[in-house]
């Protein structure tokens, strides 16, 4: 039975069957026969529904528009594999039940694919062995919709070849780029613990400490990269991998300003980004820099600390016009435990005014290093405190516990003289016969 598998979104894993005697609704409200939980999708969103022997999917006048496999769309047929992209949310078409992905366990270029990793707009990404040096990678093979794209091919050859020369520890290495069979695809560093977005799904936040960790890492890479001359334009927990010593790389660095997928994706205006994470310039169409990189660190460190986004709407337009206009709730009153110099640091980042905001990733690692170094400070100040106490404690302790000694040791001393002393009188006393009863004279 064909069916539509949430892929990607706050219902991933949720799966429904289509049915040829009935029109699928796909929708926010309660009411539809597919309901998302995802804030950028309509209440009634679009329609699948089957015209013999093929199923269709149709625009219900959606205010973001329906993706397929990247193209926005009023109707168009699916076909087995097609992805279907609405707000945040990706549903894959099946058109038989689920079963092993046709990739894994083949070889494709030198590469010998052993699982399916995740899937997004772009394509597929799998994990996989490197024959030639034997060593684990993430391969992506692009969606079939960019390999009729000569010019995207091309740009995103060009592109991946110039990032396979950077190295940086907390940037993710791309390996090699190239074609085999009709896929294009380029393999990259394998990240054994997934990204950070997985860490935080479902409102998790992570601890201060760990957080804080993390986010100078991430702006390492973007120091590194700002010295390169290489804007991301997509920084967010998604695009932030986890290592297996728990050290954060940016993925998909220079790559992801390639690529048009997402409601948020002007292609006439060019407009690209993440809506709960966009810069107020790069939402405005204007020129960006290095320093609309440092807005989205700040926005993903706030949804890291705080388990919410900056803003919450009905629409990436409504939330793009927010990021523009609106001031968010300040960290502090969501967390307000946080050092008052991280919080300061992080509303530096999302500073509206470029001019206002750190103008290089050097600097926000320079104050996010100085808040770590204060907090440990304090950690270790607590823990000084904390072993005083303890050892106060302790003394206390053996203090209650040898007076107790000495009084037990005392009443001891005191009960034995006593009844050397008063013993055999007390004894004396306690065996004394009682004398006879008087009779009177027997001579009268």
């Amino acid at each position: 039975m064909p069916s539509l598998v949430v892929e990607e979104g706050k219902d991933k894993g949720l799966s429904f069957e289509l049915k040829p005697d009935h029109a699928l609704l796909i929708g926010r409200d309660a009411s539809c026969d597919v309901h998302l939980s995802d804030t950028l999708a309509s209440r009634h969103h679009c329609w699948v529904e089957y015209r013999s022997p093929k199923y269709f999917i149709r625009d219900a006048g959606s205010r973001n528009g329906t993706f397929l496999n990247g193209r926005r769309v009023g109707e168009s047929e699916l076909q087995a594999g097609d992805q279907v992209l609405i707000g945040e949310t990706i549903l894959a078409f099946q058109a038989e039940a689920p079963s092993v992905d046709p990739l894994v366990g083949r070889e494709v270029a030198g590469y010998k694919i052993l699982a399916l990793l995740g899937k997004g707009g772009m394509g597929r990404v799998y994990k996989a062995t490197q024959l030639s040096l034997d060593r684990l990678v993430a391969i992506k093979i692009l969606s079939k919709q960019y390999a009729n794209n000569d010019a995207f091919i091309e740009r995103f050859r060009r592109e991946a070849v110039s990032l396979a020369k950077l190295s940086h520890p907390n940037v993710v290495s791309v390996y090699d780029v190239g074609e085999s069979e009709g896929s294009h695809y380029f393999s990259m560093e394998f990240m054994p613990n997934g990204s950070i977005a997985q860490q935080i799904s479902h409102g998790r936040k992570l601890q201060p400490e760990r957080a804080l960790r993390m986010m100078i890492d991430v702006a390492n890479g973007l120091t590194y990269a700002e010295e390169k001359g290489v804007v991301h334009r997509d920084i967010k927990p998604e695009n932030m991998m986890l290592d297996a010593s728990d050290s954060v790389k940016i993925c998909d660095l220079g790559i992801a300003h390639t690529i048009g997928e997402g409601p948020w994706q002007n292609t006439s205006k060019g407009v690209f980004g993440s809506p709960h994470y966009i810069a107020p310039e790069q939402a405005r169409n204007e020129q960006t820099d290095h320093r609309a990189d440092i807005y989205s660190l700040g926005a993903s460190f706030y949804r890291i600390l705080s388990g919410r986004t900056l803003f919450t709407g009905t629409s990436a337009r409504d939330l793009m016009l927010k990021h523009i206009h609106e001031t968010p709730v300040p960290i502090s009153q969501l967390e307000p435990a946080l050092p008052s110099e991280l919080c300061r640091a992080i509303d530096k980042m999302l500073s509206k005014n470029v001019a206002d905001r750190y103008q290089s990733a050097r600097d926000v690692v320079k104050d996010l290093e100085d808040v770590r170094k204060k907090m440990q400070e304090h950690k270790s100040v607590l823990a000084d405190t904390r072993a005083k106490a303890d050892r106060r404690r302790r003394k206390h302790r053996k203090t209650v516990r040898l007076l107790s000694l000495i009084f037990v040791i005392i009443f001891t001393i005191a009960g034995y003289l006593l009844y050397r002393y008063y013993g055999p009188r007390i004894m004396q006393f306690l065996n004394r016969q009682p004398r006879p009863a008087d009779t009177g004279n027997p001579s009268e």
